[in-house]
């Protein structure tokens, strides 16, 4: 059991000198958490351009993406960690993208997806490679030539993104397709199209964080006031993590701020929302997310404005402008309020001060008044 729930990493690099032509000595194994923080979990020695990993996945830990890194800034080895064992082969320590990772369900899955677009690359150089020669290089250099170049790349490039969109719609329980789908292919399709790819993942990963991940996302792309509103992490004020999600039966009112200055006569006016929900706790949670980058400052803000208050829920996860809260729900300026109702839908998406009191008003005397717009 214990050999199931262990990935072997075994590297190998042919030319270990990186660029300030120092011999490569240690590596790590890292993890990159939704915040973009990034942890070493696991260091490893490179001796005579060989190394190893042995790393334990928690019971229950899901399959993701880490990197190997140690080759110089902003460089690495993209793998999945998942039980068995990965081998690795790296070329030169100064080109570690262009490494080889297969052994294991996912790495080998993914390795054939990125194979899709270089063999789109290699049918692009054949097609240009015959051009010239039937032409010659001048004819290539001609007008005509460069626009016959370019429908071979435009021709190619659809063939390319049709068979990948096959492959992963081939391809859905691998925990790849998610991430892959968000990440490469999401932006290029239409609002349609992205929902509907989303819901050809496998049931069998709807759990899994790349999943959530991609829906929200999903989400988030169509939100407008009466859709389902995307979920977020929320790291709290007492240190637990909780999901907006979490309060699903509740009416939540979401406010993002990040100036203290700039936010204090709206949270004033807040508290003037709180004291009206106050004995409705049941049925109402306020909920400040700072897109603050400094912790301790976000802290002591709270104290120092007052909000610090029962009921009254804090958060902040330290990624200031990219926070993926704040990338979810479009915040370009704060301070800015937004309304959900116990389903989970918004409401609104940029209520002012004074009409969410009045709002909240008409929810607690039972004019549930966004019903029609929500439905």
């Amino acid at each position: 059991m214990s050999a199931q729930e262990t990935c072997v990493i075994n590297g190998h690099i042919g030319d270990s000198q990186l660029a300030d032509g120092k011999k490569i000595k240690v590596v790590q194994l890292t993890r990159t958490n939704e915040f973009g923080q990034t942890s070493v979990v696991a260091t490893a020695k490179v001796k005579k351009g060989t190394y190893n990993f042995k790393y334990t996945l928690a019971p229950g830990e899901p399959v993701l993406q880490y990197a190997i890194t140690g080759f110089g800034e902003g460089k690495g080895i993209a793998l999945f960690v998942e039980p068995g064992e990965v081998a690795v082969s790296t070329s030169a320590a100064i080109q570690p993208e262009q490494s080889i990772v297969t052994g294991t369900p996912t790495n080998d899955d993914y390795a054939a997806y990125q194979a899709i677009a270089n063999e789109g690359l290699a049918r692009i150089a054949q097609q240009v490679a015959e051009l010239e020669k039937h032409h010659g290089t001048a004819w290539l250099e001609s007008a005509e030539g460069k626009q016959e170049v370019k429908r071979i790349q435009a021709q190619e490039a659809i063939k390319t993104e049709a068979e990948e969109l096959r492959f992963l719609i081939d391809h859905n329980a691998s925990p790849m397709t998610p991430m892959v789908i968000e990440q490469c292919q999401f932006p290029k399709l239409s609002e349609a199209y992205g929902e509907q790819m989303t819901k050809t993942i496998a049931v069998s990963l709807q759990d899994h964080p790349y999943y959530h991940s991609l829906r929200n996302t999903m989400l988030a792309s169509t939100l407008k006031a009466g859709s389902e509103a995307p979920d977020i992490t929320l790291p709290l004020l007492d240190g637990v993590t909780k999901h907006l999600a979490d309060y699903r039966g509740k009416h939540v009112i979401l406010n993002f701020w990040n100036d203290a200055t700039q936010a204090a006569e709206m949270m004033a006016e807040l508290q003037n929302v709180y004291e009206l929900t106050r004995e409705q706790r049941d049925g109402f949670v306020i909920l400040s997310i700072s897109l603050g980058s400094d912790i301790v400052a976000w802290k002591e803000a709270v104290k120092n404005l007052g909000i610090d208050r029962e009921g009254w829920l804090h958060a902040c996860d330290g990624a200031g402008a990219n926070s993926p809260a704040a990338k979810r729900y479009g915040i370009e300026k704060t301070p800015r309020i937004i309304l959900v109702e116990p389903e989970g839908h918004a409401v609104s998406l940029d209520m002012e001060i004074d009409e969410l009191a009045l709002r909240i008003e008409q929810i607690l005397s039972g004019d549930l008044y966004y019903l029609d717009e929500v439905k």
